[in-house]
């Protein structure tokens, strides 16, 4: 079960856990970097069988840094675990994030949070990888540090995707990030190895899509970012089953003006659906959003975005 799997805190490590192949990290998206150094992880433990485990934080120590201005998340927790584990390792241990954790000084964060804790054969991390107080520790300090530790330490290279319009472009969640706030889905949905999704709940809207025929679920996406205003196919999980969707991101230029909402119009489902937890997953972008003279002109165009939307998802 993914709860046994799931280690919160140092305190209490169990000794399966101990004396691994360990990952450190933030791991937010669980990208395609990310899944290279899982996959080594993997391959390394069994052929030494021994645990692999992903070691990562909560909440972000960004959110801790800069609370004013922290990055949006592209993965919530939850979802964040489940895909490390689904990514290869036996286990993911989860450090409360507090201001003694980031005031450590890299050699302390070694000794306390790898070695006592956890006690690694082997640590695997990408080249930009960092840590410490005020990120001071990299991969040269875990070298230096594993010669008398008892571990070794592999570093891969970042792993590099072919953008349109942009060349070669290492992977990273800062690029995604991007990506999804340019409404670039398809092209975040190469660097996850899977469609970009909103995960939230249903939540209760204005009501003025049953107006137009084509009444939505209202989604609140909690802490994660979201995708940039326009309308976009998708497809949306919830209540057992799965529908095509067309999705309106914005602030309703014609209707409005509204608060910015995430809208979907689920095909050929029907009930209100409140209050239930839903996965929106982005497959293209299909237009940006636009102010029409009259609600029927917008009722038209929006009886054409659905028709792509059923032409683009079988």
């Amino acid at each position: 079960m993914q709860e046994d799997r799931c280690i919160q805190g140092l305190v209490r490590i169990p000794k399966a856990v101990r004396r691994g192949v360990l990952t450190i990290g933030n791991f937010d998206g669980v990208h395609v970097g990310h899944r290279h150094i899982l996959q080594m992880v993997r391959s390394i433990a069994d052929a030494e069988d021994i645990p692999a485990v992903a070691m990562t934080f909560e909440p972000p120590p960004e959110r801790i840094l800069h609370p004013q201005s922290p990055s949006k998340r592209i993965l919530p927790h939850r979802r964040k675990v489940r895909r490390l584990l689904e990514g290869g390792v036996d286990y993911v241990v989860v450090v409360p994030t507090d201001e003694m954790l980031l005031s450590m000084a890299p050699d302390e964060f070694i000794d306390r949070v790898i070695v006592k804790s956890l006690h690694p054969r082997h640590i695997i991390e990408g080249e930009n990888f960092f840590f410490g107080l005020a990120r001071s520790g990299n991969v040269n300090t875990l070298r230096q540090a594993g010669d008398t530790q008892g571990f070794t330490v592999k570093v891969l290279d970042p792993s590099r995707i072919e953008l349109s319009g942009e060349g070669l472009s290492r992977v990273s969640s800062t690029l995604i990030r991007r990506l999804i706030a340019e409404g670039r889905v398809a092209d975040a949905a190469m660097c996850l190895k899977n469609e970009f999704a909103l995960y939230g709940k249903v939540v209760k809207g204005a009501g003025q899509g049953r107006t137009l025929d084509f009444p939505t679920v209202n989604l609140d996406c909690g802490e994660q970012i979201i995708p940039a205003d326009g309308v976009y196919a998708a497809r949306a999980s919830l209540a057992g089953s799965t529908f095509r969707a067309a999705v309106s991101i914005g602030d309703k230029p014609t209707l409005g003006p509204a608060p910015r909402t995430v809208e979907a119009f689920l095909i050929d489902a029907q009930g209100d659906f409140y209050d239930q937890e839903i996965e929106l997953s982005f497959v293209r972008k299909l237009r940006d959003q636009a102010q029409f003279d009259s609600a029927e002109m917008l009722r038209e165009q929006i009886a054409k975005d659905v028709e792509r939307v059923r032409e683009i998802i079988e």
